[in-house]
């Protein structure tokens, strides 16, 4: 067996190394952009997602608490920032109705949208802003929202948000 001098190690040790981060590198990318590729692939998807959102803020402008209590499936649960889980739709529509009893809602508006899911079960996250009625914005934040496919209708099944620092 021939004895390799110490230069020679050296040489071995570092391509040993220099193919392991490259697997590693590698293996990051596969897994980073995986997601980002199903995102810009299903364009029907994503639209369909948007379109129950524009559904929602539609909802909200209107304050019609109801019509946003119909987006969600029946055993859907809003996680609201620094208050108790919110679950069934009856839950949901009261939660709206006292949070803004007295007062009139604005608008809301989403953006940065990144949606992941199957024609089945979607993941969105978002970030929202909120204005009142004079146009002034009263809040930015973001969410995650969780729709399921029933029959031929996406429904919000789980519904967390919080707002971004002032």
């Amino acid at each position: 067996m021939k004895k390799l001098d110490a230069a020679r190690r050296h040489d071995v040790m570092t391509d040993g190394l220099s193919f392991a981060a490259l697997l590693v590198g590698l293996a990051t990318l596969v897994m980073t952009a995986s997601p980002a590729a199903a995102q810009s692939s299903d364009a029907p998807l994503v639209a369909a997602i948007m379109a129950e959102n524009a559904k929602w803020a539609a909802a909200y402008k209107a304050g019609d608490f109801t019509a946003i209590g119909a987006l969600y499936t029946d055993d859907g649960t809003l996680l609201p920032p620094g208050g108790k889980r919110v679950s069934g739709r009856e839950a949901i529509i009261r939660y709206f109705q006292q949070e803004y009893a007295g007062r009139q809602t604005g608008t809301i508006s989403f953006s940065d949208y990144e949606v992941y899911g199957d024609g089945r079960v979607v993941t969105e996250v978002a970030n929202l802003a909120i204005y009142g009625r004079d146009g002034k914005l009263k809040s930015r934040g973001k969410q995650i929202l969780i729709f399921l496919k029933q029959g031929d209708q996406w429904k919000l099944h789980r519904d967390i948000w919080n707002s971004d620092p002032e």
